[in-house]
């Protein structure tokens, strides 16, 4: 267990939490706060360090299982909860209505068709890619002989975005942030690297103050629209953050533990958020209370649905098929 990437984790989350809570308070007031609008962009750079660290967690936890294990403990990890996130977004999604492509994405999260769509569940879009790649990895489990055909589909699909929707998803540049991951866990430990944290930070901040930072929606994003600018400022940072991090020896404590509520955090935070917003119209404040207090309900809502239904529907489906998934190992955290 490298506790340190968990503690990592959390800080991610808290990243797309701050910039949905700066968002709300935008909205309510027409200012974001003491830090400036290109700034708080950086936030969204979460998502590259939780797609950096999906490919040194999954490669690292795919060791010694089988494809049939692997496969089980990727959905039992990801799909309930994601399932679960999704139900209200379908609601709200329904006032002005969704047809098939919306609803097949949602249920799949495939959302390539004869036109890109995103599932109802708007943060699901990094989910397509997280599936993605977890099917990668499982079709590698089973052969590896398989690798280089993925890689080709992959380079040929980079070639041929601009056809087709499908090309724009399987070609999408922000994968090669997974193969990020991958590599930093075959490179050599080295002390030094953790100056890689304030350096990717730095990186980071210094793209969305000077107006480098990519800029969309969930459509843009799953196009890939300006992706490689993203891999360039966000993504290459964002893997020397990891690596850095990876470096640290750390312990359990109540940030590691905070990262093992990430992913639940990460998908219902903007719940609370967006109901908040309703409250701050009528009663605005300023703009930086709104914000920390958007981000404190959202960790209490959050860590509530991690102790409540998370964890028990984790353990629920770890008992389910014995003859399949044998033992527990670290992808049971991840």
């Amino acid at each position: 267990m490298i506790w340190s990437l968990q503690v990592l984790r959390f800080i991610a989350a808290l990243m797309v939490v701050y910039l949905h809570a700066a968002l709300t308070a935008y909205q309510a007031t027409g200012s974001s706060g003491i830090f400036p609008p290109m700034i708080q962009v950086a936030g969204t750079a979460g998502v590259d360090i939780f797609f950096v660290i999906s490919g040194v967690i999954i490669t690292r936890t795919a060791r010694g299982l089988t494809w049939q294990q692997f496969a089980w403990k990727r959905i039992r990890r990801i799909l309930p909860m994601y399932y679960l996130a999704s139900i209200p977004a379908a609601f709200i999604a329904a006032k002005s209505g969704f047809g098939w492509r919306e609803t097949i994405a949602t249920l799949t999260l495939w959302p390539a068709f004869d036109q890109m769509t995103a599932p109802v569940l708007p943060a699901a879009w990094t989910l397509c890619f997280e599936m993605l790649f977890y099917g990668a990895a499982t079709l590698v489990l089973l052969d590896r002989r398989y690798l280089p055909a993925i890689l080709g589909i992959f380079a040929a699909s980079l070639t041929f975005r601009s056809t087709a929707p499908v090309f724009q998803f399987l070609g999408n540049p922000i994968i090669l942030e997974f193969m990020i991951g991958v590599a930093l866990v075959y490179a050599p430990a080295v002390k030094g690297a953790r100056w890689g944290i304030p350096v990717g930070a730095i990186a980071i901040l210094a793209a969305g103050s000077l107006g480098m930072a990519p800029h969309g929606d969930t459509l843009d994003f799953l196009i890939g629209q300006d992706a490689l600018q993203r891999v360039a400022v966000y993504g290459i940072p964002a893997g020397l953050i990891v690596f850095g991090t990876m470096q640290i020896n750390a312990g359990k404590s109540v940030w590691a533990y905070l990262g093992e509520a990430s992913y639940t955090l990460y998908l219902f935070h903007t719940v609370p958020i967006s109901a908040l917003l309703t409250l701050w119209i009528f009663y605005p404040l300023p703009p930086d209370i709104i914000i920390a207090i958007g981000v404190a309900v959202s960790l209490l809502f959050c860590w509530r649905i991690h102790e409540k239904v998370e964890k028990p529907l984790l353990r629920l489906f770890n008992r389910l098929p014995r003859g399949v998934v044998t033992g527990r190992s670290l992808s049971d955290r991840y």
